[in-house]
C-alpha cells in the first residue's frame, strides 16, 4: 500500500490508498483511515478506492469502524471504487447498503450536500 496523504476538500477528508488492502496493510489503512488529527475520524470521508488493485475482508472492520464514528457525528463515510472485486466482497459481507458505489469523489461529495 501507498503511503499517501490525506488530500482536503473543505470539511471533507479524502484518503486514496493504492495496492492490495488486505491483512498485511490492515494497520497501514486503519491508519490511514484515522488520519494525523486525533478527531480527523469525525469529519466527512471518502476513501478513494480506484488505485486498489485487491481489497480482502481485511479492512472492512475499519471501514465500518470509520461509517460508524462519522454517522455518529451527522457526517458519512462514502467509497469511491470501479474494480468489480470491490463490489462483490462488500456484496457478500452485506455492505453494499452501508456503502454503495460512487463513480468519483465529485460525485460521492455532491450527492450528499457537500459542494466544491
Amino acid at each position: 500500500m501507498e503511503d499517501l496523504w490525506p488530500a482536503h476538500l473543505e470539511d471533507c477528508r479524502v484518503i486514496r490508498p493504492a495496492g492490495e488492502l488486505d491483512v498485511a496493510t490492515a494497520l497501514d489503512f486503519s491508519a490511514l483511515l484515522r488520519g494525523i488529527a486525533p478527531d480527523a475520524g469525525a469529519d466527512w470521508l471518502i476513501v478513494d478506492l480506484g488505485r486498489v488493485t485487491f481489497m480482502g475482508c481485511s479492512p472492512l472492520n475499519e471501514l465500518c469502524r470509520s461509517w460508524n464514528q462519522t454517522r455518529s457525528t451527522g457526517r458519512w463515510t462514502r467509497l469511491v471504487y470501479d474494480h468489480p472485486s470491490i463490489g462483490l466482497v462488500l456484496r457478500l459481507m452485506s455492505l453494499q447498503q452501508q456503502f454503495p458505489r460512487y463513480a468519483s469523489i465529485d460525485t460521492a461529495w455532491r450527492e450528499h450536500g457537500g459542494c466544491f
